[in-house]
């Protein structure tokens, strides 16, 4: 069933009730009250009919909404009841539920991330039908996925058309299973995608999904798209996963936060070729007490001799010399050394490192930045 049927087969069913007078746009504002938004337009912007029963979720109908929009459409109090009445019971015998984008998102990505059990703004719980009856579907293949769940399909799409980041995101979640491939896969479309600056290619839409040989090959694209798509518009769990897939600099437009990794950040960064923000990133590094990216700022990213200085200071403060010398015994491929195995040994390890002298007063300054690095460290530590 398309959207258009489904509110074809609303209306037919109100008409037998007495409610001839009802418009087609009438009845699309009607359902989308039901289900709890203000009009249809928001409905669309954050919602999609999916192809399971309005019995089967559980839900309540918003009985109060539906007749604040009968009278809306001037109809008087009693008429606003009746009309009310008739759309509820509509959808207890022949309605469809509707699924948020965001409790959709969650619901798919239940064993991937910590996006689970919250929405967007971390307070939206997943309604149980959502993985009981509907996310059960979406996995058991795309045959399946074609065949039993064109209604959801076709609302994702409308809305990813829209522009609707949470929509795109929703729907590369619903083809994740189906379009898996290799890290190698995903490190060649990075590449290709970088030299490219962008990825804008059309996919085919679920209806010309073909069923043959080229099935594959239209899935990946099409979740690729509609992944990158989000990312685009600026949702934040889609930009870290294009950042871990395929190398894609959006992410470093992020504000830093606990799920984001700084080292692989600041890998990011120097694979995008923006040495300044990976020197950022290792510099948070650096401030939370992490020896080797003080080295790394040290001896491969230009640091200031004050800020070495600094950054020596702090690692002596905590246990880890950098102007000591660290060397072990290591294998030819750079495993520790086991003497109870044996064989060839090698040198490990790192030199001390030497720096020119600061002036008394530098020197000092120096000293006193990387205690109070130190106290901020311990403090966070306390707290944690």
């Amino acid at each position: 069933m398309t959207i258009k049927q489904y509110a074809f087969h609303a209306h037919a069913c109100l008409r037998t009730q007495g409610f001839a007078s009802l418009t087609r746009s009438q009845i699309h504002e009607l359902l989308a009250a039901a289900a709890g938004f203000a009009t249809h337009a928001a409905f669309h912007h954050q919602a999609a009919w999916c192809d399971v029963a309005w019995r089967d979720t559980g839900l309540m109908p918003d009985r109060d909404r539906v007749i604040q929009r009968c009278l809306h459409f001037g109809m008087s109090a009693e008429e606003a009841e009746r009309t009310a009445e008739g759309v509820v019971n509509f959808l207890g015998v022949s309605g469809y539920g509707p699924v948020r984008f965001e409790e959709l998102i969650a619901a798919l990505a239940s064993e991937e991330d910590e996006w689970a059990e919250t929405d967007e703004a971390g307070s939206h719980l997943v309604a149980e039908w959502v993985s009981t009856e509907l996310v059960s579907r979406i996995q058991q293949g795309v045959d399946a996925l074609l065949r039993e769940l064109p209604l959801l399909l076709e609302g994702l799409e409308a809305a990813a058309a829209r522009g609707m980041a949470a929509a795109h995101l929703a729907t590369a979640y619903v083809l994740e299973p189906y379009g898996d491939l290799s890290a190698e896969d995903d490190r060649r479309f990075g590449r290709e995608l970088r030299r490219r600056g962008q990825w804008s290619t059309q996919p085919v839409g679920f209806a010309e999904v073909a069923a043959d040989a080229e099935r594959f090959v239209q899935v990946v694209a099409k979740h690729r798209y509609h992944l990158l798509a989000a990312a685009r518009g600026g949702d934040r769990r889609a930009m870290l996963i294009t950042a871990e897939r395929y190398r894609d600099p959006g992410a470093l437009e992020l504000e830093p936060s606990d799920e984001m990794e700084p080292y692989d950040m600041a890998d990011l960064a120097d694979t995008n070729g923006l040495s300044e923000l990976a020197y950022q990133w290792l510099t948070v590094l650096a401030r939370e007490g992490d020896v080797s990216a003080m080295r790394e700022l040290i001896e491969r990213r230009g640091e200031t001799p004050f800020r070495a200085w600094v950054w020596m200071h702090l690692s002596r403060m905590l246990g880890g010399d950098l102007s000591r010398d660290r060397h072990e015994a290591i294998n030819e491929d750079g495993t520790a050394y086991d003497d109870d195995v044996g064989g060839p040994a090698y040198v490990g390890g790192d030199d001390g490192i030497v720096l020119a002298p600061l002036s008394t007063d530098d020197s000092c300054r120096a000293n006193e930045e990387a205690a109070q690095l130190l106290a901020a460290i311990e403090e966070r530590y306390k707290l944690t």
